[in-house]
């Protein structure tokens, strides 16, 4: 216990280190950090070598001080890359809802869940919504089995061990061979569907929205209630999440190999 709480106390560290750094003050001296933060010289030099070792602090030869490393334009890109697929993704979710009346979700991976990034709500009083920042599961409902099903296998199984494939519903697919096989049918089929599997009564369409390299990095969804979809309805919002999902995508830069 003392070792994971020292070891807390040391990224805490480690983070104070950086948010030292500010655009009035875009270089900091060793001794500049260690007044700053009140901490130790032997501390404060430990830290920085083992950031500066991961790409996160530099030491400008020139002024003798230490700046914040490259490290923190991919990360700021990623984050960048995270904005664009929501401003990229909302003129199509509007269209999307207007079209099929029904709530649009736009879902990335988080660790072991899944995360709410964007929503445009259905015109239905009774409608099925979840707030953006709410985190649900990965392997339970279209969203989350869509974005599972497009991880790597070594992650997959990370997944499934660390969750236990938990039930959420009486429908929750908790066997790992029917998991497994969900998964791959999902693959072939270029979609996911749900029905009662993490909340009940609410069915859900899930498809895949990948980037310019092809990766699947999120999926957009239609659900609602039970009652509205209907075998007719299902086939054509299968098609309509697909045909959203897709130029969501070419939007981003994807161009499908034939």
């Amino acid at each position: 216990m003392e070792k994971k709480c020292d070891t807390v106390r040391s990224v805490e560290k480690a983070l104070d280190i950086v948010l030292a750094f500010t655009e009035d003050k875009p270089q900091l001296s060793l001794l500049e950090i260690c007044k700053f933060l009140n901490m130790p010289k032997s501390t404060v030099y430990r830290l920085i070598s083992t950031l500066e070792n991961k790409g996160f602090i530099e030491h400008n030869g020139v002024t003798g001080r230490y700046q914040l490393g490259t490290r923190f334009i991919k990360l700021s890109n990623i984050v960048l890359k995270n904005f664009n697929l929501k401003e990229t993704a909302l003129p199509v979710m509007i269209d999307l809802r207007d079209e099929t009346g029904e709530t649009i979700n736009l879902y990335a991976k988080k660790d072991l869940d899944r995360v709410c990034i964007e929503q445009v709500e259905g015109f239905h009083h009774l409608r099925r919504f979840s707030a953006i920042g709410d985190l649900l599961p990965l392997y339970c409902g279209a969203s989350g089995k869509l974005l599972l099903a497009y991880q790597p296998e070594d992650e997959i199984k990370r997944v499934i061990k660390e969750t236990g494939l938990k039930a959420w519903t009486a429908k929750t697919i908790t066997d790992l061979e029917a998991i497994m096989q969900e998964l791959e049918n999902i693959r072939k089929a270029g979609y996911a569907f749900s029905n009662g599997e993490r909340e009940v009564g609410v069915t859900s369409v899930a498809a895949p929205i990948r980037n310019h390299n092809g990766s699947v990095i999120a999926a957009i969804s239609i659900s609602g209630p039970d009652s509205r979809f209907t075998e007719e309805n299902i086939k054509k919002y299968i098609s309509l999440v697909i045909t959203s999902a897709n130029e969501i995508s070419q939007n981003l830069g994807y161009t499908k190999q034939k």
